[in-house]
């Protein structure tokens, strides 16, 4: 009798052991697999029962519910996306065509003999603020344009071996009016050997055209350009103080048509940060936005906003300090006036 139930407890005892612990590794892979779909919720990974159990299935079951729940709001937010994206190529698409006609007839009116403009002050300051107007829509409309291709995967790069010091120097000078006309101080530290990256020509001047518009926005008296290189990447810094954003704004700077209200009076689309961190991303870099402490020979007390450009560097470049310090571009510098 007493061996009949000593034979039953054990059995007893085993069985529900047995239960515990395959309880135990079910319990520890469910968390396994939460951690993972946790990582990446686009797999659209589902949980599953390791071992039979009514209670545990049950719970996997309304977690999967909830998956699946979100898997189709996914989807779905994806295809809005990209039919919102389509509507904005479109759109621009069909305002280019006449932006441009409109732009054409206004420079045509200004230089006929028979508009009689150059006897009509008036007439001339009309025109002007009409062309001005139509040429800031046109470049809104390209912006948008642009955007969306890259959005929709339609924006063809050529990537090529690119000297990114020379583009850089180029495009400063190029657009060195830009930050004149915000009378700011431009210090720029630029080296003169090549710096040669995997990239696009035309994509990096269209970021750092961007980044001087952006610096001519919201810079309040300097903008400084400051190149450093590493063992195996290049960074390019843009830094400028600002009285227009705060430390909270940084976080969405690059939101799409996210802009200040101090800015909108500047014609700011909210897209020139969101197209250039796009373009940096295709050609394998990254752009980022920080507020470093300012150091103890800054005379500015504004917020310092810094955009870093960082792009991998191809082949054996030169040593790492910069080889041309202090040989900046001092035609570009010019004080802002007190205010």
């Amino acid at each position: 009798m007493c061996g009949g139930l000593l034979f039953i407890s054990i059995i007893l005892g085993g069985f529900f052991a047995f239960r515990y612990f395959s309880l135990l590794y079910a319990m520890k892979k469910t968390e396994e697999e939460i951690r993972e779909i946790q990582q990446d919720l686009t797999q659209n990974q589902m949980l599953h029962l390791p071992v039979p159990s009514l209670a545990l299935g049950r719970l996997l079951g309304a977690f999967n519910k909830v998956l699946g729940e979100i898997r189709e709001e996914r989807i779905d937010y994806e295809r809005r996306e990209k039919a919102f994206q389509k509507q904005i190529e479109n759109i621009s698409h069909d305002l280019r065509t006449p932006l441009t006609v409109i732009l054409g007839y206004l420079k045509m009116l200004k230089k006929h003999p028979q508009a009689g403009v150059s006897q009509d002050p008036e007439l001339a300051d009309t025109l002007g603020i009409l062309e001005q107007k139509a040429e800031r829509m046109n470049a809104l409309v390209n912006q948008f344009y642009e955007y969306s291709r890259l959005c929709a995967g339609d924006f063809e790069m050529e990537m090529e071996k690119t000297d990114l010091s020379r583009v850089l120097r180029e495009s400063l000078m190029g657009n060195c009016r830009i930050l004149e006309e915000a009378h700011l101080k431009v210090e720029a530290d630029l080296p003169q050997h090549p710096l040669w990256i995997m990239g696009n020509q035309s994509a990096l001047e269209r970021i750092f055209l961007n980044l001087f518009q952006n610096g001519g926005r919201y810079a309040e008296t300097l903008f400084r350009i400051i190149v450093k290189e590493e063992k195996e990447t290049v960074l390019v810094s843009f830094i400028n103080d600002t009285k227009k954003l705060s430390r909270e704004d940084l976080p969405r700077l690059f939101d799409r048509f996210y802009v200040q209200d101090s800015a909108r009076s500047q014609g700011g689309s909210g897209l020139g940060l969101t197209v250039a961190k796009s373009l940096a991303e295709e050609m394998g870099g990254t752009l980022e936005v920080s507020a470093p402490e300012k150091s103890g020979e800054e005379e500015t007390q504004d917020l310092l906003v810094c955009f870093e450009l960082k792009f991998k560097v191809k082949g054996t470049c030169l040593q790492a300090h910069l080889a041309t310090a202090g040989k900046g571009f001092a035609s570009c510098k010019s004080e802002k006036s007190a205010v």
